[in-house]
């Protein structure tokens, strides 16, 4: 077994970590360091993984470990940056790498309840001043982005939701109709918290992330900014109000 650096975090290589919820693996034995480190391969066969079709700039993967269905994200640039550095990023120390990151964002939101996918392991590889990372997520099943649902009662949802996420404190670095999924039960998910933070929410940091998801709603279906966006817009405040009572 690979050198602990804490329950959760495993060196599985001279510069390379893996931090994992073994809890979800429980009954059975813990993962190799072998294991861990072939979870972050979409081309090992074992794990027939199956690129995903819509949404965003990281390359993404269904796929199959043990008895969890799961979903592997290596973390891309996007823009400028990523004509020059396609899928590094400046070392700064391995908790504020932003696999490490976005694991402990989600770990701390799945406790509370909200609406996010349970994580289930993050990869770490250093390569001198820079280093490459990955996520492993349970995945969602039957799931579609808002992007294809037009029903506003659905929209409306996803506008208490996203109330919700605000009020315990989360701002979301890159909220579009994309990283908002509804399941086969009309539940509303946020997912891919790159970036993301975990500080006191301010009006500011509201109107931001709400300006962001409207600019997603007229670039990739604008019929729905008259349809469906004026539910969830109504319904996020009237959401953000009530949680503003609740907590005074």
């Amino acid at each position: 077994m690979a050198d602990q650096l804490d329950a959760q975090t495993v060196q599985v290589g001279p510069h390379a970590w893996v931090r994992a919820d073994f809890g979800l693996f429980a009954p059975g034995p813990s993962p190799s360091s072998e294991e861990l480190v072939a979870w972050f391969d979409p081309k090992d066969p074992r794990w027939k993984a199956v690129a995903v079709g819509v949404g965003g700039r990281s390359a993404a993967w269904f796929l199959q470990l043990r008895d969890l269905r799961a979903v592997l994200r290596h973390y891309r640039r996007g823009g400028w940056a990523a004509k020059l550095v396609r899928s590094s990023y400046v070392w700064t120390g391995l908790s504020k790498t932003r696999a490490f990151e976005e694991f402990e964002l989600l770990s701390l939101m799945h406790r509370a309840g909200l609406p996010v996918p349970q994580p289930i392991a993050a990869r770490v590889q250093k390569r001198g001043l820079l280093y490459e990372a990955a996520l492993l997520t349970v995945r969602i099943p039957e799931a579609q982005p808002l992007a294809r649902v037009t029903d506003p009662a659905l929209w409306a949802q996803a506008g208490r939701e996203i109330a919700r996420m605000h009020a315990f404190g989360v701002w979301h670095a890159d909220l579009n109709v994309y990283n908002i999924l509804v399941d086969a039960e009309n539940r509303i998910w946020l997912i891919d918290f790159d970036r993301s933070r975990h500080s006191p929410v301010n009006d500011g940091l509201r109107a931001e992330n709400l300006s962001r998801l409207l600019r997603s709603v007229r670039k990739v279906l604008p019929q729905q900014e008259h349809l469906s966006w004026p539910a969830l817009n109504r319904a996020y405040q009237n959401a953000w109000v009530g949680f503003n009572e609740h907590m005074e």
